[in-house]
């Protein structure tokens, strides 16, 4: 059905986000549809997690973030529970303006358990319920693959680059920093080229503009300065903060 992952820096959805904090949306313009993905660990949705979708429009998502016309025909959210939280989950969505899709985990896979998804063809899936054996299937999302966009690498390789030197390391290579990627292995010779390139990129990106002072890129290698350094060896130091809100803007500007 052609649904893709991609990461949404949450301030673009509107006042109440953050660039560091993303959001994940599935998406698909062979179905001419998204929807923005909530996981609710717990009994209860919050309200406010929904009420940031809920002047939401088309015109918004094009324009604001990089989703296409195509992808944005018809949208909307969809939480994930689990199965024992199913009243109190129901209840908290209820009165929401948006329906949200519930989908709710169980002992053999994923069941569709109030307001279905709009399109017939992927609502079927859900019905009696989406088949998952638990033992072997990922528990998380992979941040990005060799066709993310640069916001969606960025997102996930800046604190990825930024462990490393919190570790004592003063220079790292991008072949280093890709190989910790869950898919680097399983990747085909065309895929880690187009991942490693797309991790250059965004690090290259990072460093000739928001991260220039904290570290350079040269000859497929990052260089870390003593700033950095510095930073991180001091745990909520303002220059620590102060990265946080660089590697926000970041976001916000590869996102745009």
């Amino acid at each position: 059905m052609g649904y893709r992952d991609r990461w949404i820096p949450g301030n673009l959805l509107g006042r109440t986000g953050t660039a560091a904090d993303p959001v994940l949306v599935l998406a698909s313009a062979q179905s001419r549809h998204s929807f923005f993905v909530e996981a609710c660990e717990g009994p209860e949705m919050d309200p406010a997690r929904l009420d940031r979708y809920a002047s939401m429009t088309a015109v918004d998502l094009r324009e604001r973030t990089p989703l296409s016309q195509d992808q944005t025909e018809l949208y909307g959210v969809a939480v994930f529970g689990l199965e024992e939280h199913r009243d109190t989950l129901r209840s908290s969505i209820r009165d929401s303006k948006l329906k949200p899709t519930l989908l709710l985990r169980t002992r053999d896979g994923l069941v569709m358990d109030a307001n279905p998804f709009p399109k017939v063809a992927l609502a079927n899936l859900f019905r009696p319920f989406l088949s998952l054996d638990w033992e072997s299937a990922p528990l998380g999302w992979i941040a990005y693959d060799h066709e993310s966009d640069l916001a969606e690498v960025a997102q996930a390789v800046i604190p990825q680059v930024i462990a490393f030197a919190a570790g004592g390391v003063n220079r790292v290579k991008i072949g280093r920093v890709c190989e910790d990627h869950l898919l680097w292995d399983l990747s085909t010779r065309a895929a880690r080229r187009q991942m490693r390139a797309k991790v250059s990129a965004a690090l290259s990106s990072a460093a000739g503009h928001e991260f220039s002072e904290f570290f350079t890129l040269r000859s497929g290698a990052l260089t870390f300065s003593g700033t950095a350094q510095a930073a991180i060896r001091a745990p909520g130091s303002p220059t620590l903060k102060r990265m946080a809100r660089h590697h926000a803007a970041l976001l916000e500007r590869l996102a745009g």
